[in-house]
């Protein structure tokens, strides 16, 4: 019975060891990815299969015309209204899918996009948000 016990113990410790985030409120949170300047007072996720913006203290990201904004990239998006001035002059936000600058070398790879939780999608006619699955 011993051994059984620390066969589970020793799977739950590497296991733990691989996972580099935690889980706050249903969001992964993990480290800080490498963020690249795009603009004055605005960086992106360096390389991201999504456009994901960092300014003024937040993630923000683009979905369907509308910004959202989060303490972390990874979820808990809120619908924003009226974002700061910097993130209204990224123009064409998706031109930055994959962004690298010369010379960019990743160090903190972000949690790859399938595992982030996307803004709810929104009834552009209401401005709310709607029940539609957003996810790709």
């Amino acid at each position: 019975m011993s051994r059984r016990i620390a066969g589970v113990l020793i799977a739950a410790g590497l296991a733990a060891g691989c996972y580099a985030g935690e889980v706050r409120g249903g969001v992964v949170v993990t480290e800080t990815p490498d963020l690249v300047a795009v603009g004055p007072g605005v960086q992106v996720i360096a390389d991201y299969d999504e456009p994901i913006f960092f300014a003024d203290g937040f993630y923000w990201w683009n979905a369907d015309g509308a910004w959202y904004r989060s303490a972390y990239y990874t979820g808990g998006w809120a619908y924003v209204p009226s974002p700061p001035v910097v993130v209204l002059n990224i123009f064409d936000p998706f031109r930055f899918r994959h962004y690298r600058p010369a010379g960019y070398v990743g160090y903190h790879r972000p949690v790859p996009v399938h595992r982030v939780q996307r803004p709810p999608a929104r009834d552009h006619r209401s401005g709310r948000p709607t029940v539609r699955d957003h996810r790709r």
